[in-house]
């Protein structure tokens, strides 16, 4: 099969760069670190793009990279979990995300993840009568490999992106339900130089459309039986428990094969199947004409299946591996074992994540991620939200503006950390504004 971009990059820089000049001279030092580290996370399954699959989120990445059965309103989310914009479309109109700074894969400059996301939502109860939101969701993340100039001549980069285009549909009757569907266009390019006289620059691309879908159904168990629960906290105010349990599943990346230049040496996509379940609970407080969450609590766990089959021929000194079709539905999780135990295992990948809210202003999130080579990584981030902080502020002035603003705007500011290994760790920061609750204004 034709190398994936990683592989390729890092083959054909040490096959061919030995003895060249280079401005930057930390370079092959550096390419040597990246190649062996790539060779054993990505080569293992043998699948091409695996930028398709990487934690880009700043929130997502927090929580060890869930997002698939725990209902978020992340611009990011519908990535992981399309159907995540049937349920944000409920009360968010317009939310948009962006990288404040640039994010370092692994701490290395010349390997960066750039983009943005936006979703578009809107609530048609109050319309049609019927409770049905619709939701669109955009995003276009990137990747790039620079690798600098070659003998003061062209820019040598590597680079993997795609555009995704996504649509959800939820209704809230009883339960929360929402499916959605994602297209993606997907590029990647691989730069490569020849010999003769002097270094000659040429460019591998390949194209590929894929598409996702998923669905989500959280079941709100306390309004269920009680829609009216509260108890008297003191005078004019009320504290309402939640206790929320939600499910989701979702299939990423389903295409065609990949190939560069010859069609006959293709690799297959990162095709995955994501199933996991989520529980939501804590307390929000109503004062006067002001509700706000006191504390929220939420925990998820996500398994991931790549859903690649390979078949292996043995011969007299060789081994040849090569990619047979795709497997179906939830692949090899096991609900048991992968969901309920919270265990890896050599085929399935287990995401538990867990978060902290506190006055819907600062919310702690941490996670692990158990890999198919049972090691476990753990991830760490915050998130700093302005509803909350405006909210009290309504509360202490009575005010028509920061009322009106309480309830329509907010901006957040996150903050995650995922360390890979040893010093290798990438830190991704985000920031966020958010339109909400704007169909009570028509």
């Amino acid at each position: 099969m034709e190398e994936s971009f990683f592989f390729t990059s890092y083959l054909r820089i040490f096959n061919n760069l030995y003895g060249r000049s280079y401005e930057n001279q930390g370079y092959l030092n550096t390419s040597f670190f990246l190649f062996i580290f790539t060779i054993k996370i990505f080569l293992s399954r043998r699948r091409a793009v695996p930028f398709l699959t990487f934690p880009i989120s700043p929130s997502q990445n927090a929580m060890s990279y869930t997002g698939t059965s725990l209902p978020i309103d992340d611009p990011y989310g519908f990535l992981l979990n399309p159907a995540q914009l049937g349920f944000t479309s409920q009360q968010n109109n317009f939310s948009l995300m962006v990288y404040p700074s640039k994010v370092k894969l692994w701490g290395f400059d010349n390997f960066r993840i750039k983009g943005l996301a936006f979703n578009l939502g809107y609530n048609f109860k109050d319309i049609i009568g019927i409770p049905i939101s619709v939701g669109f969701g955009f995003a276009n993340p990137e990747l790039s490999l620079y690798y600098g100039k070659i003998n003061n001549n062209e820019d040598w980069e590597d680079k993997d992106n795609y555009d995704a285009y996504s649509l959800g549909v939820g209704i809230d009757y009883y339960v929360q339900f929402s499916a959605g569907i994602t297209y993606k266009n997907i590029d990647s390019k691989i730069s490569n130089y020849g010999y003769s006289q002097e270094i000659t620059p040429y460019t591998d691309k390949a194209n590929v459309k894929a598409f996702d879908f998923g669905f989500l159904l959280n079941i709100p168990i306390i309004k269920l039986f009680d829609n009216n629960l509260s108890f008297d906290a003191f005078e004019n105010t009320k504290v309402n428990p939640f206790i929320n349990f939600s499910v989701g599943y979702s299939q990423s990346n389903i295409g065609d094969e990949i190939h560069y230049v010859d069609p006959a040496q293709s690799d297959p996509l990162s095709r995955a199947a994501r199933l996991g379940y989520g529980i939501s609970t804590g307390a929000d407080v109503n004062f006067e004409d002001n509700t706000i969450r006191f504390i929220g609590i939420d925990f998820t766990v996500d398994a991931e299946d790549y859903l690649i089959k390979t078949k292996t021929e043995y011969g007299p000194g060789y081994t040849i591996t090569t990619f047979d079709g795709y497997q179906s539905f939830i692949g090899d999780i096991k609900i048991g074992k992968n969901i309920l135990q919270v265990k890896s295992d050599n085929k399935v990948t287990v995401h538990s994540g867990l978060q902290a809210t506190l006055l819907e202003t600062i919310i702690i999130k941490t996670g692990r991620i158990k890999n198919t080579d049972n090691v476990s990584r753990k991830t760490d981030g915050f998130e700093i939200r302005t509803k909350g902080l405006l909210k009290f502020l309504n509360f202490i002035t009575k005010n028509t503006a920061i009322d009106f603003i309480s309830n329509h705007f907010d901006l957040r500011y996150y903050y995650s950390s995922y360390s890979v290994a040893e010093g290798l760790e990438t830190n991704i920061k985000g920031f966020a504004i958010y339109f909400q609750n704007l169909n009570s204004l028509f």
